[in-house]
């Protein structure tokens, strides 16, 4: 079957990993205002431990179980590890700040990204497929809106609205069922060999590794053998690949 539909990881994969200390810095700012009621003054070290913590129990359950804990769910979780009185509106309101700090501390685009998005939505489908953690889906459809890139993409994937994470089946599927297009005519591109790999080719897509981010983290455990149909060190090695594909 010839390609017709290409799927992309949103992190490490467009977007970089930049800025992260200033969305931790605006995220302290934030908790402190929140919750002064409370009469607490939370320290950078403290922040830090508690940040680290709460990572730890969103990947446990994002490996785990397959699937993201909402953003409000791990700020729960954050909370209590700073030992606070449980608020759920305070919760709610933290868990927003923590999404907007990505809008008001933005990752940068990968170079290439734009091109090749341009010349891929001339012959192809495009469309998402995204674990998130802290920053929810509509805040990453809104950097997409702001990077001016949003109108190549004809469906969205985000694990905090699908409920589960890749490499379930479903985070897929939604998006091949929405189309209408069968998994042998779809490629993912993705970072992350144990999820956007994994994931793609179990159910019969093609996959390409994305290599080109080297401020990627989670994708700096991946082995050197992969079962991707190609590896890519950046978007226009990504796009020959595609190439030969399809």
């Amino acid at each position: 079957m010839s390609l017709k539909l290409i799927t992309i990881d949103f992190w490490n994969t467009m977007f970089d990993s930049s800025n992260g200390a200033k969305r931790n810095q605006f995220r302290l700012q934030k908790l402190a205002i929140a919750i002064e009621s409370f009469d607490r003054k939370i320290e950078q070290s403290e922040f830090n431990k508690a940040m680290q913590a709460s990572w730890e129990y969103f990947n446990e359950i994002w490996i785990k179980e397959m699937r993201t804990p909402r953003p409000k769910d791990t700020i729960a979780f954050f909370w209590h590890c700073l030992d606070l009185p449980f608020d759920k509106n305070i919760i709610e309101k933290v868990a927003n700040e923590f999404a907007n700090s990505t809008l008001e501390h933005p990752p940068a685009i990968l170079p290439g990204l734009k091109e090749a998005l341009a010349k891929l939505s001339e012959k192809y489908k495009l469309a998402i497929v995204s674990d998130t953690g802290f920053t929810p889906g509509y805040a990453l459809r809104e950097l997409l809106k702001t990077n001016d890139l949003i109108q190549y993409f004809e469906a969205f994937s985000f694990s905090d609205e699908t409920l589960v994470s890749k490499p379930h089946p479903k985070a897929f599927f939604t998006i091949l069922e929405q189309l209408d297009i069968e998994a042998e005519e779809a490629l993912h591109i993705g970072d992350i060999e144990q999820t956007d790999i994994a994931g793609a080719k179990g159910i019969g897509m093609k996959a390409i590794r994305y290599q080109g981010d080297p401020s990627a983290e989670l994708s700096s455990r991946n082995t050197e053998k992969t079962i991707a149909d190609f590896t890519a060190d950046s978007w226009d090695e990504t796009v020959l690949c595609i190439g030969k594909i399809g």
